[in-house]
């Protein structure tokens, strides 16, 4: 037994089928774009700031930029960043360029040698990732109904 369907618009089926990938790529840049500019802008929120000593350098540090049409990046640009997310276990830290240590905006001078406790570690970016999470979720589902709406009215 054979079964022959015959598709009204077969045509129109197959170019769409052949051009889905392009569209569905174009909405999913477009959401990935959108996506971490949401991380980015979560990210500088969470970021610490010592509001006593003039701070905000880290948190004016964050970029974002597209990396492929489909991939992207945030990331802290302040060299000490990482320490800042990761925390840092104690360590001594030994003046090399001065006489003593110090810390002239807040006029405390330490010595040569100071044993420092180390830093909890403040996880902003893990922080901002997962309060962004919906909403980039959001961005991708409308990325995708958006692509198949577009499919179905060409």
């Amino acid at each position: 037994m054979q079964i022959s369907i015959n598709l009204q618009n077969g045509g129109t089926i197959r170019s769409l089928l052949k051009q889905s990938p392009l569209l569905m790529a174009k909405h999913l840049s477009k959401a990935t774009a959108r996506s971490i500019k949401i991380i980015e802008g979560r990210a500088k929120r969470e970021a610490p700031v010592n509001k006593n000593k003039g701070g905000g350098n880290l948190r004016q540090s964050i970029r974002s930029r597209m990396i492929t049409p489909l991939t992207g990046e945030v990331e802290a640009g302040a060299k000490y960043a990482f320490w800042v997310h990761e925390g840092t276990r104690p360590h001594i830290i030994r003046a090399k360029n001065a006489k003593v240590l110090a810390n002239k905006r807040g006029g405390m001078f330490f010595g040569k040698i100071v044993k420092h406790p180390g830093t909890k570690a403040n996880k902003f970016f893990d922080r901002a990732i997962s309060a962004s999470e919906k909403q980039v979720n959001r961005e991708f589902d409308n990325a995708m109904g958006n692509a198949l709406a577009e499919m179905v009215t060409r």
